[in-house]
């Protein structure tokens, strides 16, 4: 039996973003041939260990403590002597280099990397990898690493999450992101300012408490507390009834986490729920997600955005029935996330 560490070095503020249902770590799928361990950050004095139950096993996560040195969590992987060991996030990560090197020179195990921005990586970083995960094929072509070793994984959401929920609109449209600057939640408002509709962010007050409060103050300023609204971080299974609320999902003007393509997670789980997309088609350049006039539509500036604002909560349901079809037909989870993995882990 294999052992797969999938090290997602990141200080998680909430517990459920691991140990939960969500598409980093639906290891409760894959074969049980594998033996699957999950490993991230927490605000936690010791190790904290949780079990959670897969289809026909379970697999392991912990959360290692905040304050711990990228040297203490390198030598706890190595002590744990695995097969394969999956970094999961962004190269960008000045620990994610340091932790390549070390393990290619102290195990004798596969190593695999996924996440935002691997179309920047150098070479000297890439090359620890045997294999490296892109969301589309337009990021292979930047890589700077031997073509073979890119393969292209889909997004795609577990359908026993994500889908879609008859239920009484309560906004019109809905923007799920971090409160951080560069999500540019100001200017989605000021778009959606200039119509009569609603909107609801959902976000994680925690995350950035200083831009939630420049973001809360700023609803006030516009007197636009009856048109904007704040939610909370919630857990991965009340998506889809939360989805359910809204008409739309939208997204501004701005760069997503790849400079071609989105690699935003909350954009497939609309497409799962059945909600239509209303995106900035600078953000959006060549997606897949978005069929214009089929499911959505990409918009230009703010007066574009307010004639396709009209039409798409006109024909939100029809869009939204076409947009669970392109998930069903092109994004398959069990094609994209469970087939994938179970084919990677067992034969790198």
């Amino acid at each position: 039996m294999r052992t797969v560490i999938k090290l997602i070095d990141y200080d998680f503020q909430h517990k459920t973003q691991l140990i939960g249902y969500d598409d980093s770590n639906s290891m409760r799928y894959l074969s049980p041939n594998l033996r699957i361990h999950l490993i991230g950050r927490f605000n936690c004095t010791n190790i904290e260990h949780h079990v959670v139950a897969g289809k026909d096993y379970s697999y392991l996560v912990t959360f290692l403590p905040s304050r711990w040195t990228f040297s203490e969590v390198a030598r706890y992987v190595v002590s744990l002597n695995p097969d394969i060991i999956h970094l999961h996030g962004t190269h960008i990560w000045k620990q994610y280099p340091y932790y390549a090197e070390r393990f290619r020179k102290e195990l004798n195990c596969k190593m695999i990397f996924s996440g935002a921005g691997p179309s920047t990586g150098t070479p000297e970083f890439l090359a620890n990898f045997d294999k490296v995960i892109v969301n589309h094929k337009i990021q292979i072509e930047r890589m700077k690493c031997e073509p073979e070793k890119v393969i292209v994984r889909k997004r795609s959401a577990d359908p026993n999450i994500f889908y879609p929920i008859e239920k009484k609109k309560e906004y019109d449209f809905l923007l799920v992101a971090g409160f951080i600057p560069g999500k540019r939640i100001d200017i989605m408002i000021d778009y959606v300012l200039s119509t009569n509709y609603t909107m609801v962010v959902l976000g994680d007050f925690k995350r950035k408490a200083n831009h939630y409060e420049f973001i809360r103050r700023y609803i006030l300023r516009n007197f636009a507390e009856k048109q904007i609204f704040l939610h909370n971080f919630i857990p991965q299974t009340k998506m889809s009834e939360f989805m359910g609320k809204c008409r739309a999902w939208v997204w501004p003007q701005c760069k997503p986490e790849n400079p071609s393509t989105t690699t935003n997670r909350s954009v497939i789980e609309a497409l799962a729920c059945g909600l239509p997309l209303l995106v900035g088609n600078q953000a959006f350049k060549d997606t897949e997600f978005v069929r214009n006039g089929k499911n959505g539509w990409l918009y230009g500036d703010i007066n574009d955005f307010r004639w396709k604002a009209d039409n798409i909560i006109s024909d939100y349901k029809i869009m939204g029935k076409n947009s669970s079809i392109i998930n069903r037909k092109d994004f398959d989870f069990k094609e994209n996330f469970i087939d994938f993995y179970n084919n990677l882990y067992q034969n790198l």
